[in-house]
């Protein structure tokens, strides 16, 4: 909500204020909480462990002390939201009820009457799993509600850009410097974008676009020419492969960057023929390549992997079989653009499998570096074809 904001107070001037993943969790719980029950008192279980296993989180120690310090902090402060300067709606006020540390859990809140009538009518639903895996991350778990937010008020087939002034001042923590906030929330949107594939983002030096994913239909059977015919498509021009900075331990595989948001941006750019990088060599046949079904990676053919040389461009193959027959192989180059060598994919195949690739990126480097050798390993750790909208 524009020129909304979330005001947290304290009775005690040495009273800590609750902060953090876990006040974001214990806030998201609560309203979710609030509407499931339609109730303004609501339990928060009977300890910890209770309020974790109902909130999805893993009942590790770390995670329950957090939430425990988090709970008594927020049970003992009082929530308002305000908008427009001069309005503003109490959440809960319990700063009368604070209690020292260590004594007994506090089971229950109630939310004003107000807040919860609000909450109501105007609730934005989050989905859970995201949730679950942006867990400890604030600064993703802030850019995924705002997300959800965006995409809740816009028309359907719109996109709405928020320049960085804008965000920063959202988002930013005190005195942050523009460029230093712009690199954490760039890294906070690829976690959200890595784990929602129905949304669509770029980011450039305007701002952050935000829009729905809406993919793109399949040919028609009788459009779409036999594999068996002689004369095979044209060429299918490579994507611009986008950068692929160091992201923080948490961030997903690197590769899927942000940057310009226009619809020319996202199609595949020619490599001029001067700039053609040198062949690589094809995927051999050695021992035990690891071949991943449409079951695991959400394409309709079957990717493999294989260890490679230092000394090699690391390179991946496509069958339309799990059957690696050397007539139905394309072999594909990744750096320094993902290339077909070899074979040929129809254009909306190959934009599928790029996409895969940049999501993957980690797991094929893995295996390329003998890390990961069996496809047990493999499949533990394959992310499925995510939506491609972000380059």
């Amino acid at each position: 909500m524009d020129g909304a904001g979330l005001a947290i107070e304290v009775a005690e001037a040495d009273q800590l204020v609750p902060s953090g993943w876990a006040l974001r969790r214990l806030l998201m719980h609560v309203c979710d909480k609030a509407v499931r029950t339609e109730s303004a008192v609501l339990e928060m279980g009977a300890d910890a462990a209770a309020l974790a296993a109902e909130a999805g989180l893993p009942a590790t120690e770390p995670v329950l002390q957090e939430l425990t310090t988090q709970l008594e902090r927020l049970a003992a402060a009082r929530l308002s939201l305000s908008w427009d300067k001069d309005q503003a709606l109490a959440v809960f006020d319990a700063r009368g009820q604070r209690r020292r540390p260590g004594t007994e859990w506090r089971s229950r809140i109630r939310l004003s009457s107000r807040f919860h009538a609000s909450l109501m009518e105007h609730a934005i639903p989050l989905d859970r799993e995201i949730v679950g895996t942006l867990a400890a991350e604030s600064l993703a778990l802030d850019a995924h509600g705002w997300i959800r937010y965006v995409l809740h008020n816009q028309p359907a087939g719109q996109t709405t850009t928020v320049p960085w002034p804008d965000l920063l001042r959202r988002f930013g923590g005190p005195g942050q410097e523009p460029q230093a906030f712009r690199a954490s929330f760039e890294d906070a949107l690829r976690m959200v974008f890595a784990a929602d594939y129905s949304i669509s983002l770029a980011a450039d030096d305007e701002g952050v676009t935000v829009g729905s994913f809406v993919p793109e239909a399949e040919p028609a059977p009788e459009a779409r020419p036999s594999r068996e015919e002689p004369a095979a498509p044209a060429p299918v021009p490579p994507p611009a492969a986008a950068p692929r900075p160091a992201p923080p331990a948490a961030s997903p595989p690197p590769g899927r960057s942000p940057a310009a948001g226009d619809e020319a941006s996202r199609a595949p750019r020619r490599v001029e023929a001067n700039a053609a990088p040198a062949p690589a060599p094809a995927v051999r046949n050695t021992p035990q390549p690891i071949g991943l079904g449409p079951h695991l990676t959400g394409l309709p053919g079957v990717i493999w992997l294989r260890r490679g040389g230092s000394d090699e461009p690391v390179v991946i193959a496509v069958t339309p079989s799990m059957r690696p027959e050397p007539n139905r192989m394309t072999t594909l180059m990744l750096e320094p653009l993902v290339m077909q060598i070899s074979g040929g994919l129809y254009q909306d195949e190959f934009t599928k499998v790029s996409s895969w690739i940049m999501a993957n990126r980690d797991l094929i480097d893995l295996v390329w570096e003998g890390e990961i050798k069996t496809l047990e390993e493999a499949s533990s750790r394959v992310r499925k074809a995510p939506a491609p909208g972000w380059r």
